[in-house]
């Protein structure tokens, strides 16, 4: 079964993505994906027995520093005003 084929039947991304998750998540291919990671360009994977998983937290910060992006937790100055009205 496809990566795209497993994502399908979930009901959003799981938090530890195998190699083709990852990718799919990056929107690359498979073999980009490696590439970068192996010369380190992308995140680098934790190994659970003789898998190797990626972090959706570590890829999304991956993401923001790409695109530059920052958020209040991360020490930005951006404040996430969007639940002010419930204080």
């Amino acid at each position: 079964m496809t990566a795209a084929v497993r994502l399908d039947r979930m009901p959003f991304w799981p938090a530890r993505m195998s190699e083709d998750l990852a990718a799919l998540y990056l929107g690359v291919s498979k073999t980009t994906f490696r590439t970068r990671w192996v010369a380190k360009a992308y995140p680098q994977p934790i190994r659970d027995g003789r898998r190797l998983l990626w972090s959706l937290t570590q890829l999304n910060r991956f993401v923001d520093a790409q695109f530059n992006l920052t958020h209040a937790s991360d020490g930005g100055d951006e404040v996430d005003e969007s639940w002010a009205d419930l204080k």
